[in-house]
């Protein structure tokens, strides 16, 4: 009995062990759930904490940015809001009492051959050439801008001229050409060939251009309307005859006679006579040349294209053609397959110069882009070849529409020689030009500043005021530091507009 319950005892222990073991055991295993739910938690709160700081964070950062964009944007309004619009009474009093009007001296002009003197227009109906450079072309003309509820989107100096003088008007601009580049296509520098050629539409000749000082000459553009626009850069006239001419390396030029044309001696007659040989019509881009035959009766006629940007067109209108009549003389008509001989040192004239310079009222700008060499007696001397070679009477020249301090002459400041500023006296250069042209001459900077904006209908600011005692024309007016937006080609084609029937070119 004792051994018997001994053994049950014993029995019992081993089982509230084994109890006490599983306990132990579902005890620890429960702790261990606990904890991990628990890290979990914790790590997931902290995930939730984290990603709501990182979004306060990036919340607070836009606030930031919204708010110094808005007090930027203030400040930007206060900037703005800090040049006044100034009364037109203000205005008058300030030109007639705070602006100078001091001329500075002229440099001494070089011997020359053309004077200032005013020749009365003859009547004859002409149309009108630009020549000059990125200021001439209109660079920044695509600008926004309305006057008296005209659009005047893209307007150049040259389209305003037309619509106001309702005269042909081409623009021969051409960006970043200096005043040497633009004396040659004008027909201003004299080039010639250096031996003789013999030359059909189908065999071409190797000779070389060169100068009057035996120079070797070239040129990318030999036709002079500007290699933008002229998909037949090599056209020139050489004794009479329409030529094509193209560069061949090492200053050598291959030249023959331009298909399509029939050639012919005019070397005594200043009037270039060109007709189609041999279609009923040959399209060039600047000149369509037609040939008509009415009872042994040879004529032809010129029409050009109309560019947007090359020529005026009527506000809100599509481009026009407008047509020139060519003289009526009858050429010598030869095969097209001929061949003709030139001698050497037979001048090459740009095409440009023979249709446009020697038959159009000129107006020339150049100088911004330099080649003359800081010498105001190269560049009067520039304008001047450019007159007397294309045997134009009527003529005027655009003086520099860069502030002073920011002019292409390198003498010349925002001060005179007194430390003043120079306000709407002439600088240095533009009293050279008034000095060498007189009334030919059209001071554009001065004009600007005293019309630009009432030209265009805009208010004067206390800036403005600011700009134009120191010389400056109207920020309202340009694209950039050297460039006019719309506004500003439209109120210099005014000015020049002006010019012309002061000279009395048209009314």
């Amino acid at each position: 009995m004792k051994d018997m319950l001994r053994i049950g005892t014993k029995d019992r222990r081993k089982y509230i062990i084994i109890c006490l073991a599983a306990v132990l055991v579902i005890a620890l295993i429960t702790v261990s759930v606990i904890a991990v739910q628990v890290k979990h938690s914790k790590n997931k709160k902290k995930n939730i904490v984290e990603n709501t700081t990182a979004e306060t964070k990036t919340i607070q950062e836009t606030t930031v940015q919204e708010t110094t964009e808005e007090e930027t944007t203030e400040e930007d309004t206060t900037q703005e809001e800090s040049a006044e619009v100034v009364e037109q009474e203000v205005v008058e009093e300030f030109f007639e009492n705070e602006i100078s009007t001091e001329n500075q001296k002229a440099f001494e002009l070089p011997p020359r051959q053309l004077t200032d003197e005013f020749i009365s227009y003859d009547g004859q109906k002409r149309e009108i050439t630009c020549y000059g450079d990125s200021m001439m072309a209109g660079a920044g003309s695509a600008t926004e801008g309305k006057v008296n509820g005209i659009d005047i989107y893209g307007w150049t100096t040259p389209v305003t001229i037309e619509n106001l003088t309702k005269i042909t008007t081409h623009n021969l601009g051409v960006s970043g050409e200096n005043s040497s580049q633009i004396t040659f296509r004008a027909g201003g520098t004299k080039v010639y060939i250096d031996r003789d050629i013999t030359i059909s539409e189908t065999d071409s000749a190797i000779a070389q251009i060169i100068d009057e000082n035996g120079n070797v000459f070239e040129t990318d553009n030999y036709s002079g309307y500007g290699f933008d626009y002229d998909p037949y850069p090599g056209d020139m006239y050489i004794n009479g005859y329409l030529c094509d001419v193209k560069n061949t390396g090492d200053g050598q030029v291959e030249i023959k006679l331009t298909k399509g044309y029939a050639a012919y001696d005019n070397s005594t007659d200043n009037s270039v006579v060109i007709y189609e040989s041999e279609t009923a019509e040959y399209s060039r881009q600047r000149a369509d040349i037609k040939a008509e035959s009415e009872k042994g009766t040879e004529s032809s006629t010129v029409i050009k294209e109309t560019e947007s940007q090359t020529s005026g067109q009527k506000p809100m209108e599509k481009p026009t053609e407008n047509v020139t009549e060519k003289p009526t003389e009858k050429p010598t008509e030869t095969s097209g397959m001929e061949k003709v001989t030139i001698s050497a040192r037979t001048q090459a004239m740009t095409r440009a110069s023979q249709e446009r310079s020697a038959k159009d009222i000129l107006i020339l700008e150049m100088g911004s882009n330099g080649g003359w060499e800081n010498d105001y007696q190269q560049l009067i001397l520039q304008y001047d070849n450019i007159i007397l070679n294309s045997g134009c009477k009527y003529y005027i020249i655009v003086g520099d529409t860069d502030d002073p301090a920011d002019s292409a002459d390198g003498y010349q400041g925002a001060y005179d020689s007194d430390g003043n500023y120079v306000g709407i006296g002439d600088t240095s250069w533009e009293a050279a030009l008034r000095l060498a042209y007189g009334d030919h001459f059209f001071n554009t900077r001065t004009y600007m500043i005293q019309n630009g904006l009432s030209d265009c209908g805009l208010d004067v600011t206390t800036d403005d005021l600011e700009n134009f005692k120191m010389g400056n024309i109207s920020k309202q007016l340009r694209y950039d530091w050297t460039h006019f937006n719309c506004y500003g080609y439209y109120s210099k084609g005014i000015g020049i507009y002006k010019k012309g029937v002061e000279l009395g070119y048209w009314s």
